[in-house]
């Protein structure tokens, strides 16, 4: 599972919005777990969660973290 949540954080890495659709074809997710990932990134305010438009996007705290993260 850790793996699948890291290839829907390495999408959300640029900073835009992205359809909850386009993640999961991108990484292979069925909805169920597209959902349940996004759900666990939501709680722990990694992302940003528009329910409307069913749309996600990494907030700049958790974009800050990762860049930092990947540089050491």
């Amino acid at each position: 599972m850790t793996s699948k949540i890291v290839g829907v954080l390495e999408i959300l890495n640029d900073g835009k919005w992205h359809a909850v659709e386009e993640i999961q074809q991108k990484t292979g997710l069925s909805e169920s777990q597209s959902r349940y990932i996004t759900e666990f990134l939501k709680e722990y305010e990694f992302v940003i969660f528009d329910e409307e438009k069913k749309k996600v996007k990494l907030n700049r705290e958790a974009k800050k973290f990762l860049t930092k993260t990947a540089t050491v």
